[in-house]
């Protein structure tokens, strides 16, 4: 017995001799090191693939790519700061710890495409300017450290733009903060709030004649006379004169010049037939005015009604509808890059030259960094400098130092195509065109402008619309180990009934419908009754258009909607219009109800209030039903025996009925349904909610706020429901 004790006591004591020896071996200065090299290979790893994929989040409405792409983006950061902690703190030598330092504060710059995850950040710059002047105060103290040498000095030259990551970056959060939005859009809400009144008389939206939006207004340097003149103006400034001047000059790009533009490229007979090119530039200008929401600005009555003309024009040619989606899809992309990304600030007069100079110092300094700085550094190395073990001649520190750099390079380099092929560059191209002569006399840069302007490898948005169906997604319920009252504080948290039905693509069927809508009823939004009046059957359907809540009439007819979709199916769903556009707005707007309410007119919580007691009446009501054809039968019943009309549920199943006793055919009634539909889904286009919005972009953006953009450059507003 004793013999077992004994033995029992020395594995035990073995085992802690075995793990006190790994902690030592942790501990030891090549183990620190090798910690440090992986970490910062992890994070040059980290912010390429944030490079690549940074601007995919708005083109794909996956949770999924969000959740991972946020991971990146918040891991980086920690990883930063505790690696230059690693370093600052280190008690060996090694040479390359500046090296690596300094392109952990390139890194800290965080990739253009990427500049922040969420609005709430750009409030946050100052912490972000701070965290950046207590990071390069610790990278000083290790280059002080180490010693500084010739090839030190060299690579510092090469980083000697490192300083303007940052502060483009801290420069690109103050500009899309709340108090940055307001100065950058000054100038263009004093300049709108006159506009109108230079083209009374004299307006021509197929000529862009009398719009002189502003497109671009390139600055020049001032001289020192200058300089004074505007200080001296500035000084003679009284009140009520608080308007910020902005005078139209020849250093001013508007509409109506670049349509006036005679140059090849952009006439309409030479090669902008489809007027591509112009839109970008009127995509861009309509971006500068919808800014203004974002500001506090507001444009008066007379200049939404100028641009009201303008949308109906761009209506009226053909498919229209089609390209007003196009300059609303591009002018949404301007949005969003000015919010979430540095290119607002790349693209500024001289930011891009900047860019431009960070490109060819990297082409050079690279090759000249490792031909000359290493082989000196290998032949000069300290006896007592602590390295990793070599490999074919080349020591561990020199190939992760190599690692790194080729990254960075890639990282730059693929940035800078981003930047090249970017919408931004093409605006400034072609302001340029049209503000320079000689650029159209040149066939060659005609050609190398029309090439750039028409490559698009990516579509700006998702172009699907999520999809919500009550009668299939009633009964679910989240996993509770997931979803609890304890998680709610993490995450976000999904409630019975919340899920998702497979997005449907968004066709030209589904967009045409909104712009009818809008011109048949002279821009005035109605809650759907309008289209029941065109079609005769006011006086039958109109009671389920004056419920207490938008919610209410959303999911009264959805249920209806799907109770004829079931009960009264088209033979080829394919090929019929209507009732894609009826199916597949009633559950675009059911899902906007169960996962954003705040895009919708109800006040958030009350539509949440109301969706979770539509699914207990859904649960009680529909109790043992297993399939959607049981459900729907049971519906049936419901709407022909009941009389009890408190419930949403019991109105989707009598409105539902009234639908399938209409005499006329069915494709009347699906007639009837995409006409309501699409009325209805304008209707709750308009908001005052503009953050909710911009957040939504992040997030793969929603159709409706396409067209929330769209009837704001209208001034279209909701009138309240008369009961």
């Amino acid at each position: 017995m004793r013999d077992l004790q004994r033995l029992q006591v020395g594995a035990v004591n073995k085992t802690l001799s075995e793990a006190t020896a790994v902690t030592k071996s942790l501990r030891t200065p090549k183990a620190r090191l090798a910690k440090i090299e992986v970490l910062a290979c992890v994070i040059a790893f980290l912010l390429m693939l944030l490079t690549i994929f940074g601007s995919s989040r708005r083109r794909r409405n996956n949770q999924k790519l969000r959740i991972l792409l946020w991971a990146i983006y918040t891991l980086s950061s920690y990883l930063i700061i505790y690696t230059l902690g690693l370093m600052t703190e280190a008690s060996f030598r090694n040479k390359l710890l500046p090296v690596w330092a300094i392109f952990l504060m390139i890194f800290f710059g965080s990739s253009d495409s990427y500049s922040v995850h969420s609005l709430e950040d750009c409030e946050r710059w100052k912490n972000y300017v701070w965290q950046y002047v207590i990071k390069i105060t610790g990278v000083s103290f290790l280059l002080v450290m180490s010693g500084i040498t010739l090839p030190m000095i060299s690579f510092l030259i090469l980083c000697s733009l490192v300083p303007l990551k940052v502060i483009r970056r801290a420069a690109s959060l103050k500009i899309a903060s709340g108090y940055g939005r307001q100065t950058i859009t000054k100038s263009i809400a004093d300049y709108m709030s006159s506009e109108y009144q230079s083209s009374e008389g004299d307006l021509d939206p197929s000529q862009m004649r009398g719009y002189k939006y502003v497109v671009k207004v390139e600055k020049t340097c001032p001289t020192s006379l200058q300089k004074f003149k505007k200080r001296e103006a500035a000084a003679r400034w009284e009140a009520p004169n608080y308007r910020k001047p902005l005078e139209i000059t020849d250093n001013v790009v508007t509409i109506e010049r670049v349509w006036k533009c005679q140059g090849w490229l952009l006439r309409p007979e030479g090669g902008d037939k489809d007027n591509k090119l112009k839109d970008i530039c009127l995509s861009f200008s309509l971006y500068k005015l919808l800014r203004l929401r974002f500001s506090g600005y507001s444009l008066t009555k007379p200049a939404h009604e100028k641009t009201w003309k303008l949308i109906q024009h761009l209506y009226a040619e053909g498919s229209g509808y089609e390209r007003a989606f196009r300059v609303i899809e591009l002018e949404l992309s301007f949005l969003y890059d000015s919010f979430y990304t540095k290119y607002l600030t790349i693209f500024q007069t001289f930011g891009w030259r900047i860019k431009v100079i960070e490109l060819l110092l990297l082409v050079i300094g690279v090759p000249v960094t490792i031909g000359l700085c290493f082989p000196w550094y290998d032949s000069n190395r300290p006896q007592d400098e602590v390295q990793l073990a070599t490999t074919g001649g080349l020591s561990i520190d020199f190939l992760v130092t190599v690692l790194i750099l080729l990254i960075f390079v890639c990282v730059e380099l693929v940035q800078c195509f981003f930047m090249a092929i970017s919408d931004w560059t093409k605006v400034i191209l072609l302001c340029k065109y049209v503000r320079t002569n000689s650029w159209q006399e040149s066939k060659l840069m005609e050609k190398l402008i029309g090439l750039i302007c028409r490559t698009q490898l990516l579509e700006p948005w998702e172009r699907k619309l999520q999809q919500y169906s009550l009668l299939e997604s009633y009964a679910h319920t989240p996993p509770r180990w997931q979803y609890n009252v304890f998680t709610d504080l993490f995450m976000d948290p999904i409630r019975d009934g919340q899920r998702q039905s497979e997005p449907a693509k968004l066709s030209p069927d589904v967009k045409k419908p909104f712009f009818r809508s809008l011109m048949s009823n002279s821009g005035a939004l109605q809650n759907g009754e309008a289209s029941l009046i065109r079609n005769e059957m006011e006086h039958e359907l109109s009671w389920a258009c004056k419920l207490e809540t938008q919610t209410q009439v959303i999911f009264v007819w959805h249920i209806a909607t799907a109770i004829f979709e079931h009960e009264a199916p088209i033979s080829d769903p394919t090929s019929d219009s209507n009732f894609r556009v009826a199916t597949n707005l009633s559950k675009y707007l059911a899902y906007l109800v169960a996962f954003y309410p705040k895009l919708l007119p109800d006040h958030s919580y009350d539509s949440e209030y109301v969706f979770d007691g539509i699914i207990i009446e859904a649960r009680r009501l529909l109790k043992g039903c297993k399939t959607i054809e049981e459900r729907i039968r049971k519906l049936n019943r419901i709407g022909k025996t009941t009389n009890d009309t408190s419930k949403v549920m019991i109105q989707g199943a009598q409105l539902g009925q009234q639908l399938l006793d209409v005499e006329n055919e069915p494709n009347f009634i699906w007639k009837v349904l995409a006409e309501f539909w699409a009325e209805l889904t304008v209707y709750v286009a308009p908001s005052n909610n503009e953050t909710a919005h911009a957040q939504h972009l992040a997030r793969g953006g929603e159709f409706v706020t396409h067209l929330w953009a769209l009837v704001s450059h209208a001034g279209i507003e909701r009138e309240p429901l008369i009961e």
